[in-house]
C-alpha cells in the first residue's frame, strides 16, 4: 500500500505515463507471495524432480515433505560448486564445456519437453555436486501451455535452421 501511494508522487514527466506502475507492484507483490509460500515451493521441487527423474546428470535438493509448512521448507544442504566458480570446478576436474552443454540441453528440456521451468537460474540456484548439475531455490518457476511450448520449439528450430544455414527440409532440425 505504502508503493502505490508513492507511485503516486511520481512526477508525469517521467515513465509513469508509459509504465502502469500499480500494476507492476501487484504483480511484484503476487511473485514475492508465491516465493515466500513454501508448500508451493515443496510441491515445485517434487514436480522437477519427477520431471528429471531419467536425467542422470541432474539433481534436486532432498525434500523433508513431513516437516516442512507453509512457513518453513526443510531439505538438504547442497555443498558442491556455485556453477560459476570456474577455478574451484576445473581444479576438482570438472569439464566447463560439457557442464555448459547439459544446463543448456536440461533448461530446453525443461522449458520444451516439461513446459515447467525454472525461472530465477542465477549462479546462486544452480550447483555442480557429484558430477551433477543441482537445481536450487524452486520458489519461482514457469508454466507454459502445450500451445507456448510448440511455439517455443518451432522458434528454437528455425533459429537452428537459420543459424547452420540448414536446406529447407532438412532432417537435421525438421525444418
Amino acid at each position: 500500500a505504502l508503493l502505490h501511494k508513492a507511485v503516486k508522487l511520481v512526477p508525469p514527466i517521467s515513465i509513469k505515463g508509459i509504465v502502469d506502475f500499480d500494476m507492476v507492484l501487484d504483480e511484484m507483490w503476487a511473485v514475492a507471495q508465491e516465493e515466500m509460500n513454501f508448500l508451493l515451493e515443496a510441491s515445485n521441487i517434487e514436480e522437477f524432480a519427477g520431471n528429471n527423474r531419467d536425467v542422470a546428470f541432474v539433481a534436486t535438493p532432498k525434500l523433508y515433505r513431513k516437516y516442512t509448512t507453509s512457513h518453513v521448507l526443510v531439505m538438504e544442504y547442497i555443498k558442491g560448486f556455485n556453477i560459476d566458480d570456474k577455478e574451484g570446478l576445473l581444479k576438482d576436474g570438472y569439464d566447463l564445456e560439457e557442464i555448459g552443454s547439459k544446463l543448456i540441453d536440461n533448461y530446453i528440456r525443461q522449458v520444451i519437453e516439461d513446459g515447467f521451468f525454472h525461472a530465477d537460474p542465477h549462479p546462486g540456484n544452480v550447483r555442480i555436486r557429484d558430477g551433477k548439475i543441482v537445481w536450487i531455490d524452486m520458489g519461482m518457476m514457469g508454466r507454459l501451455s502445450e500451445h507456448d511450448k510448440k511455439g517455443t520449439e518451432q522458434c528454437c528450430l528455425r533459429h537452428r535452421h537459420e543459424r547452420y544455414r540448414h536446406d529447407r527440409g532438412c532432417g537435421a532440425c525438421n525444418w
